[in-house]
């Protein structure tokens, strides 16, 4: 064959190639494209009024409609029985009574403007009905998310839930963050797990909080980095995954206040969504 044919060929494959790569490259970049994060905080002051428990029953009834009654059977720890079908289940907290919650919604859009994913969030305080050694009085933090992604009509799936996670951190030393739950990492595929909680209180009238909840995809776990126990602590629960539906998280911490008005208290809850 003719040099010059062979050169030529030499050019041709070499330009080929280059525009091959260039076209993977772009190929890989559409195919993945970055995260979108939508996070508000909320202030709650020691005398920040929120929800009535009427109020918040019904805030429950309508997260209940929205998410279905896997994604919030464990959000009213309060209630002594709950009927599912035929069977009541037994409280396992008796010693809790409800003081206020507080809630919020999130939505991720594109570009466009088109919703990519929304999360619902709820915030609830709750009072033990018993003191420590020293009489200082405590409360739990109780952290409920349920999120789900949007579908476009048109083009099918648009997005997939990546992250989503709920933090209380107190302002000062008044208060105290005792313990918290989850406290490890916990995984499951369309998984039953349960979220249990144990109180430092002997005595045969205390009980652990235990409840069961769904775990899709991916896992739930304290949020690195963002949970230190002791005084003007915090707590932050998250689950990380790569979801295409609805997930609910849980949460508790436990705060003891060295005073009766105890610390403000910081609220931020966050969600990220991935477009594909």
């Amino acid at each position: 064959m003719n040099p010059r044919h062979l050169f030529g060929i030499s050019i041709l494959v070499a330009a080929l190639l280059i525009v091959g790569a260039i076209f993977a490259l772009a190929v890989s970049a559409e195919a993945v494209l970055p995260a979108s994060t939508a996070q508000e905080t909320l202030r709650i002051a020691p005398n920040s009024s929120g929800m009535s428990e009427d109020e918040f029953m019904v805030y429950a009834g309508r997260m209940e409609q929205r998410y279905g009654p896997e994604a919030v059977s464990a959000l009213r720890l309060h209630i002594p029985y709950e009927t599912r079908g035929s069977s009541p289940e037994p409280a396992m907290t008796p010693n809790i009574r409800y003081v206020s919650a507080w809630n919020g919604s999130l939505e991720v859009r594109n570009d466009d403007g088109v919703v990519l994913a929304s999360s619902d969030n709820a915030l609830v305080l709750y009072a033990l009905d018993l003191t420590d050694e020293e009489g200082r009085e405590h409360y739990y933090w109780w952290q409920w998310g349920a999120a789900r992604n949007r579908e476009d009509t048109r083009m099918g799936d648009a997005s997939n839930l990546r992250n989503f996670w709920s933090r209380v951190a107190f302002e000062n030393s008044s208060s105290n963050l005792l313990i918290y739950a989850p406290d490890s990492d916990i995984y499951g595929t369309e998984d039953t797990v349960t979220l249990r909680f144990g109180l430092e209180f002997p005595g045969p009238d205390c009980h652990s909080i235990s409840r069961d909840f769904v775990l899709h995809q991916g896992k739930i776990r304290p949020k690195p980095g963002e949970c230190r126990v002791g005084s003007a602590g915090r707590y932050a629960v998250d689950w990380v995954g790569n979801h295409e539906g609805t997930q609910s998280i849980y949460g508790i911490c436990e705060e003891r206040r060295e005073d009766s008005t105890g610390s403000a208290v910081l609220w931020t809850y966050c969600l990220t969504t991935r477009q594909f």
